[in-house]
Parts: structure tokens; C-alpha cells; sequence
């Protein structure tokens, strides 16, 4: 784990060093507050961004926006440590791996879950049908990821143990499907939107993803003192968050087009991503944190986190005042 962390933290110290070269701004005045938001390429907040909603309702407001694009949440993560941002977004392993590292991981709120879009796949005509199956295969993900979770978390289920299956590592989802494509892998733990570009493009089965079985969230963290500091700009952003999930809820089309030129991919994947989930803005409550918690006792049984962790701990010593939430998050 020590060198999962480390290649982690040396990540984000680059990010956090070169995020300026992705920063874009709006003003609303010269005197007003600058308000400097990292994102990841392919969710909400790159909606916001896209169509810049959330730039105008802050600018309304007095605020000046600057944003800051990240590969991943760690590094991210690393940038909300370092006072370089405000306010991100961080899948939910990542938040446990750098929390488990010492990092202060100041949730706010979570996206809805979103189980359906990480799953294990297998070739078409493969007889791997069942986690049973899976014993003695090779399965490929990342070393740490979403996937690699569903992995851990379906085998604990069903008892079977993690020494059972070969695990087999791989950088990203290219490098992946590559592997994958050369039989270096029997089955495949991928994520939206490669999950949908890879049924799109290959004939496979999958196995199961993570219905009852994970979550699969983004959590939406800020800085320390963000709050207290501008209480009425995360209120903002909170309420414009919630305002463009309902609006991808009602247009999965047009935002899979948003999304797909961001990301340099075509439309289709991304809509049928989309069609896989529900977007919506939740707080931080019992059950979010349980859940999140089981990803953080998983990774620390499976020896991918050093330290035992609290979610619960973390949630609290933020100390989020719950009046930040604007009316239409519940």
C-alpha cells in the first residue's frame, strides 16, 4: 500500500504544481472574493464549467471563479491540503487513501450512488459466468480503483477468498483494454465511461457490476475554513451542483455531447453512461458514511491502506453547518 500512496501523493504534488496551466476565470469585480474550484474531466462539476451556470449565479453574487482542471481526486485532494482551491471532487477511494496518508478529507456532500457504472466483464462465450468462476482466474484492474473495490468487496461477500484469484494490475483503462484484448486477463474491472465504450466495441458478458453490492461515489470536499470563510458561495455551489444534476437527469443527450467533447470521446458511450445513472446532490448522512466507511475497512483488510480510518471522524471534525444547504438538496 505504501507505494500506492506514495505514486498518489507524488501525482498530486505534480497536479498541484501544474494545475495553473488548466485554470480558466470569470470576474465579477476586481474587489470581489475569488472563488477557485477544481474539477475532473466527465461529471457535474465539468457541466458547470461547460455551460457556465455556476459562473454566472457566483459572479450575480459578487464572486470571482477560477477553475483548475485534475486527472484525479488525489491530487485534487493534495490542491484542497495546500490552500491552492476551495472546493473539488474526489471519487470515493481516493478519498479514503489519501485520509488513510493524513490528509484532510473535508466532505460536504456526495453524488448519488452510482453502482451500475463499474462492473467485471468477460469475453463473449467465456464459461465465466459467477464469482465461483472466478477462482483461479485472472482478473484485471487498477490497483486501488473502483473496480478493484468490486472486486475485493463481491469475493468477501460470497466467501471466497481474495488469495483465490489472480489480480492482476493495470495503469489505466487503455492500457486495460489492450491487455484485455490480448488475453493478458481473464476478466476485466472497468468504470464508466470506458465500461460503455468497451461493450460498445468488444463482445463481452458481464459477470456483475455493483448493485448491492458498492456504491461507486463522487464526494464533493472543501478546504479547510471554506465554510465558515464563504458560507454563501458554497451555498451557491451546492444549489447550482443540485440545479445541473436534475437538468442531466431531464437531458442525458445533451450532457453525454457536453461531456463527450470534453473528454475527446463520441456521444454514444456517455449516453448510455448516463442512461446507467441518476444524478443527484445527498448529504453527508448515516448512511452515505457507513457505506463509505465499509470501502475504508475493505481497503484496510485487503492491506491497501496502512491505518484504519473514521469516516465519521473526518465528517465531524469538518463540522459542516448544515444551514450551508441550499432548499433544493434535502
Amino acid at each position: 500500500m505504501k507505494k500506492l500512496l506514495f505514486a498518489l501523493i507524488i501525482l498530486s504534488l505534480i497536479a498541484v504544481m501544474t494545475a495553473c496551466g488548466n485554470d480558466s476565470a470569470s470576474d465579477a469585480t476586481e474587489d470581489g472574493e475569488t472563488i477557485r474550484l477544481g474539477y475532473q474531466k466527465g461529471n457535474t462539476m465539468n457541466l458547470l464549467k461547460a455551460r457556465g451556470t455556476l459562473d454566472e449565479a457566483l459572479n450575480e453574487a459578487g464572486y470571482n471563479v477560477e477553475w483548475r482542471e485534475f486527472s484525479m481526486g488525489a491530487p485534487l485532494i493534495e490542491a484542497l491540503n495546500t490552500n491552492n482551491i476551495d472546493f473539488g471532487h474526489s471519487s470515493d477511494v481516493h478519498s479514503v487513501l489519501m485520509q488513510s496518508g493524513g490528509h484532510n478529507v473535508n466532505y460536504v456532500a456526495s453524488e448519488s450512488p452510482y453502482p451500475e457504472g463499474v462492473a467485471l466483464l468477460a469475453r463473449e462465450g467465456s464459461d465465466i459466468e459467477t464469482l465461483e468462476d472466478l477462482k483461479g482466474k485472472v482478473v484485471g484492474v487498477t490497483n486501488g480503483g473502483n473496480q478493484h473495490y468490486l472486486l475485493l468487496e463481491s469475493l468477501k461477500q460470497a466467501g471466497i477468498g481474495w488469495d483465490e484469484v489472480d489480480m492482476k494490475f493495470y495503469k489505466d483503462a487503455s492500457e486495460g483494454l489492450i491487455a484485455f484484448s490480448n488475453d493478458e486477463f481473464d476478466v476485466f474491472g472497468i468504470w464508466d465511461p470506458f465500461y460503455a465504450i468497451v461493450e460498445d466495441q468488444n463482445e463481452t458478458h458481464m459477470i456483475l457490476d455493483g448493485t448491492d453490492l458498492i456504491e461507486n461515489r463522487t464526494f464533493y470536499l472543501a478546504r479547510d475554513n471554506f465554510a465558515e470563510e464563504q458560507p454563501e458561495a458554497l451555498t451557491i455551489i451546492l444549489e447550482e451542483l443540485e440545479n445541473m444534476d436534475q437538468w442531466a437527469n431531464e437531458e442525458k443527450r445533451e450532457a453525454a455531447e457536453i461531456l463527450a467533447d470534453e473528454l475527446g470521446l463520441e456521444p454514444e458511450p456517455l449516453e448510455v453512461a448516463n442512461e446507467r445513472r441518476h444524478f443527484g446532490v445527498q448529504r453527508m448522512t448515516e448512511e452515505v458514511i457507513a457505506n463509505q466507511q465499509q470501502l475504508a475497512d475493505t481497503f484496510y483488510e485487503a492491506g491497501l491502506i496502512d491505518n484504519e480510518i473514521s469516516v465519521q471522524e473526518a465528517v465531524d471534525a469538518y463540522g459542516l453547518d448544515e444551514s450551508v444547504f441550499p432548499d433544493n438538496i434535502e
